[in-house]
C-alpha cells in the first residue's frame, strides 16, 4: 500500500505534465476503443446477414462438394431428418438446397440461370429470401390449378426474358441420370434488382428441383443456423454427433461457414489485422509521450534516488516504484478513456454512423455503420496500453535502479 501512495504522490508532483500525459493516454484509449467497436460492429452486421442468407452457420455436404460443386455430389434428405436436426438445442433452423445451372426460356429469348431448389417454409425461417421480393409473392410447394410448380426469378432473369408475375418460364438442363431435363414453371415473384446476387436465380420448391434434376430424396447442401454465427464450432460439434447416429449411408462432411467461405473469411481477417495495425501505431505514438514523461520524472528525481540508495533502499524497490508509477498513469488514463468511450460506443451501437450512400449486401440495405458493445471493445485497448506502459517503464526504471549514490546526489 505504501508503494501505491508513493507512486500517486510522485505522479502528482508535476500536475500539468501528468494531466497532459493522462489526456494523451485516455485519448489513445478512446480512439482505439471506438475504432475497434466500429470495425467489429460493421463486420458483425455483414456476417449476421451473410451467414444466415448465404452459407448458414454449418453445412452438411458430400465430400469434395464445397471445393468442387457438381450435380452428382449429393446427400440424402428427408423431412424427418431435417426435423430431427432442427430439434437440437444448439440449432435454430435447418433447410436443404439443390443448386445447379440450367438454360431458361421466355417466349422469345433464353438465358443461363442458377437454379435453386429450396424448401419454402424452412427457407423463410432460415434466410432473408422472403424480404427480397420486389414484385409478386413468396413461392409455395403447392401445384397451381393447371399442374405447374411455382417459381421465383431474379430481376435480371425477368428483364432479359421479358417475364413478369403470372408468366411461365421453361427450364432446360441435364438430369443426374443423363436424361434431358426440361419443365415449365409459373412465376410468382421477382427477386431483388438487376445488380443483386439473386439476379440470375430461378428458385423452385425442393421437390420440384429434385424431379427436374432427377435427384429423388437428395440435396446438395443442408444448411444449419444456430443462435450466433460466432458459435459455429459448437454447432458443428453438435451436428457431428447427430450425423454419427443419423444413419447416413454415404459419407457426410460437416463444415463451418469459415470453411465454406474460406476466401471471404481470410480476406476479412486480413482486413481486421490491418485495422489493428493502425491501432498499434496510434498507441505507439501515445507511448512516446508517456516515455518522455517517465524519463523527465526520473531525471528530476535523480538526487532523491541517490539518497534512497545511500540509506539502503534496494535497487529492485526503486525499479518497482517507477514501473508502478507508469502503471498508475495507465490505470488512470484507461479509466478516463473508459468513461469517455462507454457512452460513445453505446450510441454507436444503438444509432450508428449514417452512410452517405446505403450499401446493398445480399439484397439487404445497410444505411448505418454500427459499433459493437462487448467486453473486448473496452478490455483490448486497456490491455495494449498496460503492456506498452510496462515496456516503456523498464528502461527508465533500470537506469534509476543502477544509479551510483554519490554521483546521483550531486544533482541535489
Amino acid at each position: 500500500m505504501l508503494m501505491w501512495v508513493l507512486a500517486l504522490r510522485n505522479i502528482l508532483r508535476n500536475r500539468r505534465r501528468t494531466i497532459l500525459t493522462l489526456l494523451s493516454m485516455s485519448g489513445g484509449y478512446l480512439l482505439v476503443s471506438v475504432m475497434y467497436s466500429l470495425n467489429e460492429g460493421s463486420y458483425d452486421q455483414v456476417l449476421q446477414y451473410f451467414t444466415r442468407d448465404t452459407t448458414g452457420h454449418v453445412q452438411l455436404t458430400a465430400p469434395g462438394y464445397i471445393e468442387r460443386p457438381n450435380l452428382y455430389r449429393t446427400v440424402a434428405v428427408s423431412a424427418d431428418g431435417l426435423s430431427s436436426l432442427a430439434a437440437l438445442p444448439e440449432v435454430h433452423s435447418v433447410s436443404a438446397r439443390i443448386e445447379s445451372g440450367a438454360l431458361a426460356y421466355g417466349e422469345e429469348k433464353s438465358l443461363p440461370v442458377e437454379v435453386k431448389g429450396l424448401i419454402p417454409e424452412r427457407e423463410a425461417e432460415l434466410s432473408y429470401l422472403a424480404e427480397k421480393i420486389t414484385a409478386g409473392r413468396y413461392f409455395t410447394d403447392q401445384l397451381t390449378p393447371d399442374g405447374l410448380y411455382e417459381a421465383m426469378i431474379g430481376a435480371l432473369t425477368a428483364r432479359q426474358l421479358n417475364l413478369s408475375v403470372g408468366d411461365d418460364i421453361v427450364l432446360l438442363s441435364q438430369g443426374a441420370d443423363g436424361s434431358m431435363a426440361n419443365d415449365l414453371y409459373r412465376v410468382t415473384g421477382i427477386l431483388g434488382d438487376a445488380d443483386a446476387a439473386e439476379s440470375r436465380w430461378v428458385v423452385l420448391p425442393l421437390q420440384a428441383a429434385q424431379a427436374f434434376f432427377v435427384l429423388p430424396e437428395q440435396a446438395h447442401r443442408w444448411l444449419v443456423v444456430g443462435e450466433d454465427y460466432r458459435r459455429s464450432e459448437q454447432v458443428q460439434q453438435a451436428v457431428d454427433t447427430w450425423v454419427a447416429g443419423a444413419g447416413f449411408t454415404d459419407p457426410v462432411v460437416v463444415s463451418t461457414w469459415q470453411e465454406v467461405a474460406r476466401e471471404f473469411y481470410e480476406l476479412m481477417e486480413a482486413d481486421k489485422e490491418g485495422g489493428m495495425f493502425a491501432s498499434y501505431i496510434l498507441i505507439f505514438l501515445v507511448c512516446v509521450g508517456v516515455l518522455n514523461t517517465v524519463l523527465m520524472s526520473v531525471m528530476e528525481r535523480t538526487g532523491e534516488f541517490g539518497v534512497l540508495k545511500a540509506i539502503g533502499t534496494p535497487p529492485q524497490r526503486i525499479f518497482s516504484l517507477i514501473v508502478l508509477e507508469t502503471l498508475l498513469l495507465a490505470l488512470l488514463g484507461c479509466g478516463i478513456g473508459f468513461l469517455l468511450a462507454f457512452p460513445l460506443n453505446l450510441w454507436m451501437s444503438l444509432v450508428g454512423v449514417a452512410l452517405a450512400e446505403p450499401i446493398d449486401i445480399s439484397g439487404i440495405v445497410f444505411s448505418h455503420y454500427r459499433g459493437q458493445m462487448s467486453l473486448t471493445v473496452f478490455l483490448m485497448p486497456a490491455q495494449i496500453i498496460f503492456v506498452a506502459a510496462v515496456l516503456i517503464s523498464l528502461l527508465p526504471a533500470w537506469r534509476a535502479s543502477r544509479l551510483v549514490p554519490v554521483d546521483a546526489m550531486r544533482a541535489l
